[in-house]
């Protein structure tokens, strides 16, 4: 992807825009889940250093806001389901939304935080559900569905998603 003044992102929690200014390069800033990034000229916008520029600092921002809001419902849910959750950690996998290691370690994707806050959800249950069984048995999804009882739509839609917008074209 590449970044232009006409990049707009719009999640529940992170939303970017771009704006005009009188700025050295570039330049952004967190407002909430706002994110404004300035640019001088459509021109520099596209020198491939600050697009660079650019998708590393959405990515820092979305790891914050994963850690102010995901990860707080995450110990959360897991102290209303009675869990114990070992550690919990930001990454920045763009392959999966999330993960759960035998350790009680809990790992979500920064990207996690562009997802509807439903699908959010689904996705913090999914791995809580993997500290009962760490496996994806038929009673791991039996688990699951306790929970969250439309796991499979929700898997379903899962599959509309993905992190490609903020991972750079080389």
């Amino acid at each position: 992807m590449s970044y232009t003044p006409e990049t707009r992102i719009e999640a529940d929690d992170f939303r970017l825009r771009f704006e005009q200014r009188d700025v050295a390069i570039a330049k952004a800033e967190m407002l909430g889940e706002n994110i404004v990034c300035y640019y001088q000229t459509a021109e520099a916008l596209a020198d491939p250093g600050v697009q660079c520029w650019i998708t590393d600092t959405l990515k820092a921002f979305a790891r914050k806001r994963v850690k102010e809001l995901l990860v707080p419902r995450l110990l959360r849910m897991a102290a209303e389901r009675g869990l114990t959750v070992s550690c919990v950690k930001v990454s920045s996998a763009h392959g999966r939304w999330g993960s759960c290691s035998s350790k009680g370690n809990i790992n979500l994707s920064l990207y996690l935080i562009l997802l509807p806050h439903p699908l959010q959800d689904y996705v913090i249950q999914h791995e809580l559900t993997h500290l009962i069984e760490m496996n994806h048995s038929p009673r791991f999804w039996a688990q699951l569905d306790k929970v969250f009882p439309h796991s499979r739509d929700m898997r379903k839609e899962m599959r509309l998603y993905n992190t490609s917008f903020l991972v750079p074209k080389p």
